[in-house]
């Protein structure tokens, strides 16, 4: 690799984590704004998408293990937020899904969250597609170091 592909991939891996970093801050703001913080918000967004689904399942989902996840569930039920219920057809199993409440602090955060990315919006579609055809490439390669690395 010649030094100058080197220099470009550190700006590249810098530039992955400035945006992972204001992407959080922008996420931690408008969670405060709603009063739910990030992860919290995070767990709305997977119950809305997946409404009814049981606590292992959300974690696997998430990609977080089931304490942290049930922590974030019962917060989320004390603020009225989520309901834990029983199903009619299967009274052993909770499952979980949003609140009328709920419902109405997703709705405002992704309103919220919208208005947060329309500054990105005149940004060249072509270059966008281009850009997630690379950035996909580097979590394949990257993937296949760490699997490669994490069998040895």
């Amino acid at each position: 690799m010649n030094t100058n592909t080197e220099i470009e991939l550190h700006e590249i891996v810098d530039s992955f984590r400035e945006v992972k970093q204001l992407f959080f801050q922008l996420m931690s703001d408008m969670s405060c704004r709603f009063g739910v913080t990030g992860i919290q918000l995070m767990t709305l967004k997977a119950l809305r998408d997946r409404p009814e689904i049981g606590l292992g399942e959300l974690a696997e989902h998430m990609r977080l293990g089931s304490s942290t996840v049930s922590g974030v569930i019962d917060r989320l039920v004390k603020a009225e937020l989520v309901i834990r219920e029983r199903p009619a057809n299967n009274r052993r199993v909770l499952v979980l899904k949003l609140s009328e409440k709920g419902e109405q602090v997703l709705k405002d955060a992704d309103s919220a969250y919208r208005q947060y990315l329309s500054g990105l919006n005149d940004l060249d579609p072509e270059e966008l597609q281009v850009m997630l055809q690379a950035h996909r490439k580097i979590i394949k390669k990257l993937e296949k170091v760490r699997d490669e690395n994490h069998h040895e």
